[in-house]
């Protein structure tokens, strides 16, 4: 008896883990500290599995950050995401566009790293006190 081969396909194909992004939010807030001249830049990612931040520290003797940049490198992680987030892809972590996408797979890896079970009203209480203080914000969706 012949049977369909298309029907059997999924046995032969290797399933890839992914998560589903739904937004990205960046938080630019100047540091706090004395001795910090410069700002702190916020990441938060809202997705099927819960919530990710992460940040960075950029010093006011940088070049400056090119947000419009980095929001369209970022636009193109809406969607699904494989897991281990940019692991086939190749990228030099202290360039200006390594430092965007390094930000975004850690913040990747910091949902992964979350329970299930989390609370968003901290996720919420958070985001809210961080966009007081922002003096640039950007929300992909």
């Amino acid at each position: 008896m012949l049977t369909n081969c298309a029907n059997h396909l999924h046995l032969f194909t290797e399933q890839t883990p992914s998560l589903s992004v739904t937004r990205i939010e960046l938080f630019v807030i100047p540091a706090l500290a004395v001795d910090s001249a410069g700002h702190r830049i916020c990441l938060r990612l809202t997705s099927n599995q819960g919530f990710g931040w992460s940040e960075l520290f950029a010093s006011d003797t940088e070049d400056s950050i090119d947000l419009e940049r980095w929001s369209d490198l970022l636009q193109s992680f809406i969607g699904s995401v494989p897991l281990p987030p940019l692991h086939h892809f190749q990228y030099d972590k202290t360039d200006e566009d390594g430092r965007i996408l390094d930000l975004f797979a850690s913040a990747v890896n910091h949902v992964l790293a979350q329970s299930a079970d989390s609370s968003p009203y901290n996720s919420d209480l958070e985001e809210s006190v961080l966009r007081q203080r922002s003096v640039s914000y950007i929300s992909l969706d």
